[in-house]
């Protein structure tokens, strides 16, 4: 595992190109709030397995997902990890309070590139840009139904709800980006999902393999699973609707 093992450029950012800004802490804003954020923005890279911070850490940066996906966890008492949330595209990782220390431990689960602000810059825009503010209460909002939804989650009795879930929750970041395929890559290991899920690697296996037999799934291979059955997922998962994307405020 790699520490620190991240860069950050400034300037060069193409956001009229961007391919998350329609769903990301930019969209909407107006031409004005743009080029004022454009001009605080770094570019910024992760490489796989590098650790971004540690809980406990201090991060001064509010950083957009635009291509990856982060793993944040945290250290219980126990020993033990609990996975808390997958970062993706389009998602905020960063807290808003000034001086607060990181909840979790975020890990880059693959390349990650991002879009990053310095917290202090982004936060000398907020009076000159009542739009800003707003998305970022959005995030916060979002990160608060996300706990929610985890919770649920988590209370669901059978693993292949949880699992069912959990997929119709990663199709729909999915598609957000564009994709129509149901062929849903998976960054995350076994191990990953079943951390996430409150359950053991076995139990996850058995999971996949439940409904595979069943008919909702195909897995030409570990990282990709292509959903057949979708009104049956949704049915097994007693979903009405996908839960939120996952956000980290730090």
């Amino acid at each position: 595992m790699h520490t620190r093992n991240c860069t950050y450029r400034n300037g060069g950012r193409d956001c009229e190109n961007c391919t998350v800004r329609a769903y990301s802490l930019c969209s909407h804003l107006d031409d004005a709030a743009m080029t004022a954020l454009s001009s605080i923005a770094q570019d910024a890279h992760y490489d796989k397995d590098t650790v971004i911070f540690e809980q406990n850490d201090r991060f001064e940066r509010m950083v957009v997902v635009t291509k990856g996906f982060v793993r944040l966890s945290r250290l219980l008492s126990n020993g033990k990890r609990q996975i808390t949330g997958f970062i993706g595209p389009g998602d905020i990782l960063g807290g808003l309070k000034q001086q607060s220390l990181c909840h979790c431990t975020a890990e880059a689960i693959s390349d990650v590139e991002a879009c990053g602000f310095k917290r202090g810059e982004l936060f000398g825009l907020l009076r000159d840009f009542p739009d800003l503010c707003i998305r970022l209460l959005l995030a916060a909002t979002d990160e608060i139904e996300a706990q929610y939804e985890q919770m649920t989650l988590l209370g669901r009795k059978m693993a292949s709800q949880r699992l069912a879930a959990f997929l119709l929750t990663m199709l729909y970041r999915w598609q957000r980006e564009g994709h129509q395929s149901s062929a849903l890559p998976l960054p995350m290991t076994r191990v990953d999902i079943a951390d996430y899920l409150g359950l053991t690697v076995e139990s996850v296996s058995r999971a996949f393999h439940d409904i595979k037999s069943q008919g909702y799934i195909r897995l030409p291979k570990p990282s990709l699973v292509e959903l057949d059955n979708l009104p049956g997922l949704y049915q097994l998962a007693e979903l009405e609707d996908v839960p939120a994307p996952r956000v980290s405020m730090g």
